[in-house]
């Protein structure tokens, strides 16, 4: 079989309609399957599903539910020779996965390829970041990871063991990235539209807590927790370097407790705040600056203290073997 698309869905009854038929159009041009991985919906979303020719699988146990486990659940299922992620909020657009495809088959050391995600809703810096991301990408760029979907090599993720490490609740794709880096695959994002997403009406402060409730920020401490001992370690440790910011301010700041305290008769306590004031503000500054929005640049550093309290928590979490068959039962046979 040429193609699998996996579809993860959640309780997605208003919109699985449409993204199970943009994906089920593409199949009849390239030949392939659709399998919609449901993690337990309590809505619509399979009964709709089920009037399609779409493989439904459904996970046995709650406990086993999350976006990484959806996809590599999809993967323990799927024929393809290629393999699409997809979340079920997400629309594929005609002719991108027969483009993307021709790139893979002419480019054999390239393990996946993506494209431009367009969101439907732009409220919060991850929307505008993507937006930013998509309104730059004007030609073929390599790339770290293909975050918000993308087509994979199955020779590829054979190479590495896994499509998706199933016990993170977040970072699955920066994961994967780092171990097909290390085997010396490459990631590439063609400037095609691939994608619009519907996503979350929410704002900056409503997505961190929403991320927090549902412990997707602390995915950062366990991703970084599960590469100790791999020699992807350092990749993840780079490509995570903004849960380390909060922490190196703050000792940055207690050695400026320190030298104002010898330079003048004040208070420890006064030194502390007047320490964390003065470098917590030149950080605002200089993203600023970059970024040229002060909000911005406010809400940046807000989430660097939420994601290094959240990756301290992650990173105290045990990981099981991520090649752990998952429980599932498949609701539709065709």
């Amino acid at each position: 079989m040429k193609l699998s698309i996996l579809i993860k869905a959640l309780n997605e009854e208003a919109l699985i309609a449409s993204c199970l038929e943009a994906a089920l159009a593409e199949t009849i041009k390239i030949g392939g399957e659709v399998i919609l991985v449901d993690s337990l919906s309590t809505d619509r979303t399979v009964e709709i599903a089920k009037h399609y020719p779409v493989r439904i699988i459904q996970f046995s146990h709650k406990a086993d539910c999350g976006c990484a486990s959806a996809v590599q659940l999809g993967y323990q299922y799927a024929q393809g020779e290629y393999l699409y992620v997809l979340d079920g909020d997400m629309v594929l657009q005609p002719g991108f996965l027969s483009r993307a495809l021709d790139y893979l088959e002419f480019n054999p050391d390239v393990a996946g390829v993506a494209g431009k995600l367009l969101d439907t809703n732009i409220n919060n810096w991850a929307d505008k970041r993507r937006a930013s991301e998509a309104e730059a990408l004007q030609q073929i760029k390599e790339v770290l990871e293909l975050g918000g979907g993308g087509l994979y090599r199955r020779k590829a993720i054979e190479s590495v063991g896994y499509l998706a490490h199933r016990w993170l609740p977040a970072c699955e794709e920066a994961e994967l990235g780092d171990r097909l880096r290390t085997k010396g695959w490459r990631l590439v994002r063609l400037p095609e539209i691939a994608i619009l997403h519907t996503g979350y009406t929410e704002s900056t402060s409503q997505m961190l807590f929403r991320l927090w409730r549902n412990r997707r920020l602390h995915a950062y401490g366990m991703y970084l927790r599960s590469a100790l001992g791999h020699p992807w370690c350092w990749l993840s440790v780079r490509r995570a370097w903004f849960v380390f910011a909060a922490p190196m301010l703050h000792i940055f700041a207690g050695i400026l407790a320190v030298a104002i305290i010898n330079l003048k008769t004040i208070t420890v306590l006064s030194a502390v705040i007047v320490a964390e004031f003065l470098v917590w503000l030149s950080g605002i500054v200089m993203l600023a600056v970059k970024k040229r929005n002060i909000t911005d640049a406010i809400l940046s550093v807000y989430g660097w203290n939420f994601y290094a309290f959240a990756a301290i928590l992650g990173a105290m979490k045990s990981i099981p073997d991520p090649m752990m068959p998952i429980n599932a039962r498949e609701l539709t046979k065709r």
